[in-house]
């Protein structure tokens, strides 16, 4: 016969049980209604309470209890004081820039960049490590690791300040395992950039394409920001496109979707391995405008330009072709229009299947000729529209310029941080 002691130990037990998925249930609730107060005072550069319970439409007191919550964590800080519409002023508050800092890493053909940046997303600072694609990936991850190592060192920043490190790699991911899955430009595959750097470094790693990484920062800082459907095309060594439909992007079945530049332009006759189609990138990427570029030097073209065979790199090669083009050369401007009229056709293509509310063009090649790649584009394109009087596709240049990589991985890093499930586990934002 059980005892009035062991009926009362279980009773006592089976009350702990049926509160635990409570206790639970009310932790989940909290983390969630933190990132909603999180997001609303991420997207603005200050904000009050007041319009916090109007947005978030949490109570006023619990938006209260959040924000000396968020103070008290060091998330948030006072900003001042906001215009009265009648009684006390509302204090503003804002993000603590420097309650936590990301890594930003832009691996590219031959320089990687890594940018330290803070909470808000300024980037604070920037480095450049160049290397040699021949040499590997295995010799690459390990001289990133060692430079961002130093560069950490030298700033003094403890591991427990650096919420991740996000990486915009050239090609396409695996975002799950962290791996590049394949870079022609590089001649790298199955790069195990996540699991590498995050037993080299000890923080978060994530990576994305760098197409994607640039959709990311422009849906959030920059020309995208209210536009719920996007394309966005970057023209660089490569070409990419990414798809933004209702506010997320399109990934495919095996996330390889957007390799605009393998879309084939003109098939070759079936002659063999030895005569694959011609794509896009064959005839539009820098690396082709410097290479019809050269053809035409070669074929005798009177032209003030420096033979592109004659330069460093291709970074060198392309920075010849501009200055020719701003310099009224008429070789460099043939091979600028041969390459926009290919890519509006593209681009017209993308916009008669998707059907976008607006196209951003970025990258290299439109960071550095601006409308004189821009406008053609969209010239060209405008005429290869099905019924523009109905349907009105925006063709402009990114705002981001040459950050946009950059803010995009720093966004991974800072989405990851501020995710419920991280506000959930993550001791430093308990209550």
């Amino acid at each position: 016969m059980a005892t009035k002691a062991s009926k009362t130990a279980e009773t006592r037990n089976v009350t702990e049980h049926a509160a635990a998925p409570r206790r639970a249930n009310r932790a989940l609730m909290r983390a969630m209604n933190k990132k909603l107060v999180l997001d609303v005072v991420r997207s603005c550069e200050t904000v009050c309470q007041a319009d916090l319970a109007r947005a978030t439409k949490l109570s006023t007191g619990t938006i209260v209890s959040m924000a000396r919550e968020l103070r008290d964590q060091g998330l948030v800080a006072e900003a001042g004081q906001g215009q009265s519409t009648g009684g006390r002023k509302p204090t503003l508050l804002t993000l603590n820039p420097s309650a936590a800092f990301a890594l930003a890493c832009r691996v590219g053909s031959e320089t990687a960049t890594v940018a330290l940046m803070d909470l808000a997303g300024h980037i604070l600072q920037r480095d450049d490590l160049p290397f040699e694609p021949r040499r590997g990936p295995d010799a690459f991850l390990a001289d990133l690791a060692t430079f961002v190592t130093g560069q950490l060192r030298s700033l003094r920043l403890a591991r427990r300040r650096i919420a991740g490190m996000g990486l915009s790699l050239h090609g396409p991911v695996d975002t799950e395992s962290g791996r590049l899955l394949l870079s022609r430009h590089l001649g790298w595959r199955d790069v195990p950039f996540k699991e590498y750097l995050e037993g080299k470094l000890r923080v978060p790693v994530h990576v994305e394409a760098e197409t994607r990484a640039m959709a990311l920062a422009e849906q959030r800082r920059g020309s995208a920001r209210d536009v719920r459907s996007f394309v966005m095309v970057e023209v660089d060594t490569g070409i990419g496109m990414v798809q933004v439909l209702d506010g997320g992007t399109v990934r495919g079945s095996h996330s390889m979707a957007g390799e605009l530049g393998y879309t084939v332009w003109w098939p070759a006759a079936p002659t063999g391995p030895d005569r694959p189609p011609v794509v896009l990138e064959d005839v539009a990427s820098i690396g082709a405008m410097c290479r019809e570029a050269q053809e035409g030097l070669a074929a005798g073209r009177t032209s003030g330009m420096r033979n592109p065979s004659e330069a460093a790199s291709l970074d060198e090669a392309f920075t010849w072709l501009v200055d020719a083009h701003r310099k009224g050369d008429e070789l460099a401007a043939e091979v600028i229009h041969r390459a926009a009229h290919a890519l509006a056709a593209a681009v017209a293509n993308l916009v008669n299947l998707l059907d976008p509310e607006l196209v951003l063009l970025a990258g290299c090649a439109i960071n550095r000729l601006g409308e004189a790649l821009t406008g053609p584009i969209r010239t060209y394109a405008d005429q290869y529209l099905l019924d523009t009087e109905n349907r009105t596709a925006r063709i402009e240049a990114a705002s981001l310029g040459t950050d946009a990589a950059l803010i995009g991985a720093g966004t991974l890093v800072y989405d990851r941080f501020f995710s419920v499930e991280n506000l959930l586990n993550t001791s430093a934002f308990s209550s």
